[in-house]
């Protein structure tokens, strides 16, 4: 089943017993892993929780996430258990450096590290979260509406884009594409598609990122480097090139062990194969002048129409033909450092203008600065919730008008507006709920609770 080649490797890496071990465990199911966004979900879910991650948790069996509409709200997050190591990394990093924290992670879709990321931040830091594949930046857009951090630019640029932007980033995190062994129990087209030409495609890929990628961190900055790979060529001696360029290794606290690189095995951790390594940069590598800036966003006339909409104080800006709200020290590190990318989006939708009247943003809802004394809000059923999610029409009779914020259990779910006898549907045409939904596919985190 498993590629010669491969298993030669593995065999030499872990020794006659622990391979024999290794192989029995891909034999097992995949555990399924989910962690909580703890700005919408307010109680402890009565799971068995994962040892690296505090909001991390295992589910006893896999079920339907697309009938929960906790899961649509951004309640949660369902991420493979290993790659939630992130997060002991950057606890790690904020022990050594406490000011505010400028993030780029580089391979950001579909959002499991840039949603965990956020999380980790505090308002008044910012993370850039990128995809340079232009056709997963959607999915990547989504997921990180739904978790309503504000603080978010998504761009879609090369590394060697960010290598010319100059010194700016406290933090680089780099989930490299990768050969993906470490995925051969979950995804058997893993399997399928691993040869020893493209484990070499991949060194090389690395390789350039991170020599790229290295240029825009700050000196006494960091590096986490991760893959899903147990290939030494991908992991050990990308590491090792780092630190010839001047990188020092940051020993953290995981699973027991302390050292800059971590290893996670199936056989031995409750999760897929993983590796992850925390370097920070001593000397700056700044040659010459980094690329100046060529598009600056500029402030909208201060409206109060827009400012309602929103709890904190922001500067507002048209972009995409949409009113946004940015707080001043995001504003500020895009017009100094980031006009030249392409940019997605960029702080928190408001809503579009239709001539001198402003139309709320359908996803302003999703957001943690949304202000939620603007609009009328009403709970609804769990068979409404669904409906509602599949973009139909809710029957309602009320005297009510205007907007109405639509939630499931005290979340929110989305926006409607009363017309007499129903609430018209706002939800997202992009986010729709596809699925038919049957009564035995029924499920919502809150039987954890």
């Amino acid at each position: 089943m498993y590629p010669d080649p491969f298993k030669e490797r593995l065999y030499k890496q872990l020794g006659e017993e622990a391979y024999q071990s290794f192989l029995n465990a891909l034999q097992e199911i995949t555990p399924t892993s989910i962690r909580i966004n703890t700005k919408k979900l307010d109680f402890s879910p009565k799971l068995e929780k994962i040892a690296w991650c505090d909001n991390g948790y295992y589910l006893p069996e896999r079920p339907l996430f697309a009938a929960d509409p906790l899961w649509h709200a951004g309640a949660y997050y369902v991420q493979e258990a290993s790659s939630m190591s992130l997060e002991k990394a950057f606890n790690k990093i904020k022990s050594i450096q406490q000011t505010p924290l400028c993030v780029l992670d580089l391979c950001a879709a579909p959002g499991g590290k840039s949603t965990h990321i956020t999380s980790l931040l505090s308002e008044n830091d910012l993370l850039v979260s990128n995809e340079v594949i232009h056709a997963r930046v959607n999915i990547l857009m989504e997921n990180l509406n739904k978790w309503g951090y504000p603080n978010v630019i998504i761009t879609s640029s090369d590394s060697k884009d960010f290598g010319e932007l100059g010194e700016i980033f406290d933090i680089v995190v780099v989930d490299a594409p990768c050969s993906g062994e470490g995925l051969f129990r979950k995804d058997i087209s893993a399997i399928e598609q691993w040869n020893e030409d493209n484990v070499r495609t991949c060194e090389l890929r690395q390789n350039r990122i991170l020599n790229e990628i290295s240029k825009c961190v700050k000196p006494n900055g960091f590096i986490v480097y991760s893959t899903c790979t147990y290939n030494p060529g991908e992991n050990e001696q990308q590491i090792e090139m780092l630190i010839n360029q001047g990188f020092e290794p940051i020993a953290f606290e995981l699973n027991g062990e302390t050292k800059f690189s971590h290893q996670f095995m199936p056989h031995i951790h409750k999760g897929e194969g993983f590796f992850i390594a925390l370097l920070q940069k001593k000397d700056s590598f700044q040659q010459g002048d980094s690329k100046k800036n060529t598009k600056e966003l500029k402030k909208e006339k201060y409206q109060a129409d827009y400012a309602k909409l929103v709890s904190t104080e922001n500067y507002m800006i048209k972009h995409k033909d949409e009113i946004k709200a940015i707080s001043p020290h995001v504003f500020e590190f895009y017009n100094l450092n980031l006009g030249h990318l392409q940019t997605y989006q960029i702080g928190t939708s408001i809503g579009h203008l239709s001539g001198s009247l402003l139309l709320p943003s359908d996803k302003l809802v999703f957001s943690q600065i949304f202000n939620p004394t603007v609009f009328d809000s009403l709970d609804l059923s769990y068979e409404e919730s669904l409906s509602y999610l599949g973009k139909q029409v809710i029957p309602k009779v009320s005297s009510q008008k205007g907007y109405v914020v639509l939630k499931y259990n005290h979340i929110n779910i989305g926006l409607g507006k009363f017309a007499g006898n129903r609430i018209n549907n706002l939800y997202p045409n992009e986010w729709k709920l596809r699925k038919q939904i049957s009564q035995s596919d029924y499920f919502c985190m809150l039987k954890f609770k």
